[in-house]
Formats: structure tokens, sequence, C-alpha cells
């Protein structure tokens, strides 16, 4: 039967037929490919649209819209991949626009903008409407945010006709590379990698204290790093894991909180990451290994960190693991299901060795495929529909992020045409008088406010070409400053007051949202402290000699065991009010590299461990009570 959904799985379907064709043989060239990719999107995103609101004629006039804005959306993105030779010899902004031009890029800008505001909110529109409204007006503003006035004409040709708008990096990057990494993990998780990851993450974690939450924590982690959104994590690992933690002994709301904060963590953990970190190897300059060579050692800060937190909570309240005969085995498991882990080997192999993140991925893609075939007979007489799953959901979870990115073009089109970045650099340094902390604070609240409601790529976008000059001024290393705007923009997912993923963990769990975004902050803060740690000691980020690095990670990791306790208030025992403060000051002294500060805060530590021990001796501990 023809109807809409079946209409936008054949689109998908042909999304990722064509993402695949253009992976093993060459995509054409960007004034070509870019606006077929958008088109692709635009399309699923209007067809998907299911207006629940809306009924009886009213649905009807907004099913007919959506037709209107497909057919304007082929119409203006069409123009541009079948006139592209035109295109590329035409002179940017010499060449005076036709009548046609002008209609089509309008055009295209309100599609867009209907689709931001459908797929993303009302955030992202209004981010995007403020800047079109400072590139045409800045010649009435003041210093320093005056520059010369653009006219609609100029924004046009510029974000519509060139590749440094609408098609600019962060578009093309996600047509390019990341769209691929999606569909490999649709791949896996149609041919049953959520499983294997959970059942994997069971029987690490399940027999430990607190072990439903810890399985949380290993397997949002997985698969966060195959998904790279904190959002879809938390729904596809969420309507287990949250039910789990509260059948052995977790609060709701906790539970969903600890679903929250490790599912954010998947955008920062290699080898997938999010699309942010594509966009980021274009933004810098370098290749996608040296990515996730600098994301490997924070990622290992953001997982414990979210364990110790776990772990601290189970042991306060007493929670004991699962008995032995309700976990797999490991081995079993590994037995099973434990080929899929050799098509990420492959394309860790390959993007090691060299190869373009879109080569690793296609050929990740072909040999999980054979794989399924030669291990599997289960998948092996469904492969059909392993592929076809995966060929639909690919392209839905990448609409939204695909549209993002078009208006992050755009947005850094703008602020490159007004020379906004530098003025903005120039701002903060002036402000924060150039002191670091105070311009990492600055970049980390500009950070929350902008990923409010937003994708953690439209976030990173805006912020590294606002900022990242500012950073590097103040005398970050280059590296170290995108991956600070990088872990900032993730976490606005589980920052009140708009927190996508602690939201979405709350509807699981039913619980508050408000309290569940409050509690998430609350067991993230530790996580917030590692884009401070690396910026002041690049160590972390393998930057520096390997005794260097180790030492750095050794004491890093003491300071969130040490931040850890002082959140939770517990560690061999409920703590008091100042035992909290000494363990909060001994971990911000092993936070802040250095020898003498890592020494201070070790003896500390050591100090008040002596005391707690001794202190425990005396006394039985209290009633655990949940939090």
């Amino acid at each position: 039967m023809l109807n809409r959904k079946n209409i936008a799985a054949a689109v998908a379907v042909a999304m990722s037929a064509y993402h695949l064709y253009t992976g093993f043989f060459g995509a054409p060239i960007g004034e070509i490919h870019y606006p077929i990719h958008l088109l692709f999107a635009l399309v699923i995103l209007f067809l998907t649209s299911t207006h629940p609101d809306l009924a009886g004629t009213k649905l009807w006039f907004a099913r007919v819209y959506d037709v209107v804005m497909i057919a304007l959306a082929i119409a203006s993105t069409g123009y541009l991949f079948l006139n592209a030779e035109y295109l590329t010899t035409r002179m940017i902004l010499v060449d005076p626009l036709t009548p046609t031009q002008l209609t089509l890029g309008i055009t295209m800008l309100f599609v867009v903008m209907d689709a931001v505001r459908r797929a993303v909110g009302w955030v992202l529109l209004i981010v995007l409407a403020t800047f079109v409204v400072y590139a045409y007006g800045g010649n009435v503003l003041p210093f320093p945010l005056w520059h010369r006035g653009y006219s609609i004409d100029y924004m046009i040709d510029y974000t519509y006709l060139t590749t440094d708008g609408l098609f600019g990096v962060p578009l093309a990057v996600m047509a390019s590379y990341v769209f691929h990494f999606v569909l490999f993990g649709a791949f896996l998780v149609a041919s049953g990698a959520g499983d294997f990851f959970t059942d994997f993450a069971r029987a690490l974690t399940g027999r430990a204290i607190g072990g439903s939450a810890k399985t949380a924590v290993v397997a949002s982690t997985f698969m966060g790093m195959l998904s790279g959104s904190s959002a879809a994590n938390v729904v596809t690992t969420g309507s287990f894991t949250i039910p789990a933690m509260r059948k052995s002994g977790y609060t709701a709301r906790f539970a969903a909180a600890v679903e929250a904060v490790a599912s954010s963590g998947g955008q920062v953990t290699p080898p997938v990451m999010g699309a942010a970190a594509f966009i980021m190897m274009e933004f810098v300059g370098v290749n996608y290994a040296t990515i996730m060579g600098i994301a490997i050692i924070p990622a290992v800060l953001y997982f414990f960190a979210v364990y110790f937190m776990v772990d601290l909570e189970a042991r306060r309240l007493d929670l004991r693991g699962r008995a032995e005969e309700e976990m797999p085995k490991l081995w079993d498991v590994l037995k099973r299901r434990g080929y899929l882990l050799i098509s990420i080997g492959v394309m860790l192999w390959l993007l090691i060795d060299g190869w373009t993140p879109t080569t690793a991925a296609v050929w990740s893609i072909a040999s999980l495929l054979i794989l399924l075939i030669l291990f599997d007979p289960e998948n092996r007489r469904r492969i059909h529909l392993v592929c076809w799953d995966a060929m639909v959901q690919a392209p839905k979870m990448v609409a939204s992020v695909t549209i993002a990115c078009a208006v992050g073009g755009v947005l850094v089109g703008i602020i490159t045409l007004t020379g906004l970045g530098l003025r903005m650099s120039t701002i903060i340094l002036d402000f924060s008088g150039g002191h670091l902390i105070l311009i990492l604070i600055l970049t980390t609240i500009m950070g929350i406010v902008l990923g409010m409601g937003m994708p953690t790529s439209g976030a990173y976008i805006v912020l590294a070409a606002l900022l990242a000059p500012g950073l590097e001024d103040a005398g970050v290393n280059l590296l170290a400053a995108h991956m600070f705007i990088m872990y900032v923009a993730a976490k606005s997912s589980i920052t009140p007051p708009v927190a996508i993923a602690s939201y979405a963990a709350a509807a699981i769990a039913g619980t508050d949202p408000w309290k569940t975004s409050l509690l998430a902050f609350k067991l993230g803060l530790s996580v917030f402290i590692i884009p401070y740690m690396f910026v002041y000691g690049p160590a972390l980020l393998g930057l520096a000699p390997p005794m260097e690095v180790a030492w750095a990670f050794v004491t890093a990791m003491s300071g969130i065991f040490a931040l850890s306790v002082a959140c939770i208030g517990w560690y061999l025992l409920d703590l008091r009010a100042w035992e909290r403060l000494v363990s909060l000051g001994a971990a911000l002294l092993m936070i802040n590299p250095g020898w003498l500060t890592d020494s201070i805060g070790f003896t500390v530590y050591a100090l008040l461990t002596i005391y707690l021990i001794m202190r425990r001796k005396k006394i039985s501990p209290p009633t655990p009570q949940s939090i």
C-alpha cells in the first residue's frame, strides 16, 4: 500500500543506496553531492512529520503543506545539482543574481527554516534569524558589533550558490563522512548488536555491587560509540537499563539520570563519536585517527567519572549485584555474537592505517554483512531484512542533524562574512582580562546556552567559529581548544533547563524531567571538569611524553574519584559536610596539573582515608537513604 510511511522508507533506502555507491566509487563534486544529500534529508523529514496534535481538515492542510515543502525543496536543490557546471565557473559575489536564483535562494532558506523548526526546535531557528538580521543591519550597531551590512542578494549569493553557506563544511562532513558511520551503526543495531552489547555489559558488571547501573553505564557507552546521539542512545538502551536499575533498588530518578549521563558520553567516545568530531576534523585540518587518539583518555575519564558515581551510590545504599545464575557468561556472549566486534576492528584498522573515514565505514559495513552470512544462520536467512531495516533507519537518524548542519553552515558563513568571530574573541579576551579560567567559564556558559535544545554538532559549529580563535589567542593548544568546545556542546544534553537526554530518560522512567535533569547535572559534575583538565594539562590528550601522560592520567583519575566522593557523600561510610569539603579540596588539587598540587592532593586524600577508616571502626554506618 502506497502511503507516507512506505514512501518515506523508499526514499530512505534510496538515500542509503546513494551514499553506499558514492562511498565505494567516489562522490561527485560538492555542488552536486551536498544538495542531493540535503534534498534526501528534507524529503524524509517532511514525509515523517506526523502532526499528532491535528485532525480532520487541519491535518489534511498540514499534509498538503508538507507536499508543497517537498516540491519547493526539490526545486531549490535541483537547480543547484542540475546547474553544477555553471555554478563552478560563475564569479561569486561578482556576477549578479538572476531573478530565478534569488527566488530559489529565498525558497531554499525558507524551506530549511521550516525544517529546522520541526527537527530541532525554535531555539536554533531564533539563532538563525538573529544572525540573518545581524548580517543585514550590522551597519546600525555600535562597536564592536558594527560591520558594513549586507544586502539580501549578497547573502543569498554567499549562502545558497557557494559551498561556504548552506553547503559549507558542516553539511559537507555530514554528506561525506558522518552518514556512512551512522549507516554502519544502523547495520550493527539491525544485526543484533544492541542485545550483544547489553549481554556483554551484564557479563562484565552484572555481578558487581550496583551491577544494573554499571551495566547501564557500559551498555550506553558501547551504543553511544556507534549512534553518536545522546537522546537516541537513551531511547535505545534506556528502555531496558532503567527498569533493571529500578528493580535492583535505585530510585527512578537516579536510574534516569545515570542513563542520561552515560548516554551523553557516546558523542565523545571513539571510535565513531558524534558528527561534531568529523566537523572538528575539517575545522582543525587533521585526520580522523588523530581526533580518535586525543579523545581516548578523556573518554576513559568520562566513563570512570560516571562509574565512580554509580559505584559509590550503590555502596551507600548497600545494593548487591545480581545472582550468578542470572548473569550471562562472558565467553558464551562472545562465542554467540563476538564476531560483531570484528567489523569494528576492521574500521579501526583502516582509520589508523590512513584510509579515509568514508572508506573505513563502507568496508566495515561490507565486512559486517560477510560476517553475518558466515557466522549467523538466523541473520543469514533474513539478511535482506537486516539491510532494509538499517537503510531505512540511518537516514531518519541523520535527517535532523543534517538540517542543523545546514543551518550551522549559514551561521559560520555569516560569522566569516561579518568578522564576528574575531570581534567575539576580542570581547571575551577583554571581558576576562586575559585570565584563561574566565575564558573557559564564559565558553562553557555560552556552550550550554547555545546547546539548549540543539544537536551537539550545531552547538559545536557556532562555538568553534565564535570562540575557538579566542581560546587559541589565550594560549590554548588548537586541538585542546576544539576538544574543549566539543565537550561543552555535548554536555548541554544533560544541563538544565533544556536537557534533551535527561528529558528522554525521565519519560522512560516516569519521573519529573526537571528534577531528573538536576540530578543528571549533579552526577555529571566530574564530567564537566574533564575539559578543564585537558586544557590545563594537554598530556591528557596524549600531547606529551609517555611518562607525563601516565602521571597525568593517574592524578586525573584520582581527582575524579575524590570529586565523585564529594558529590555522593559516601566513602567507606556516610560523610559529614566538612569531610566532603576536604574531599572536594583534594580533588581540585589533583585535577590541577603539577607535581606540587598533585602531591598535596594525594597527601590530603590519604590522610582523609586513614581518618575515615578509624572513624568507621568506632561507629556503625547510618541506615542508607536514597537520593
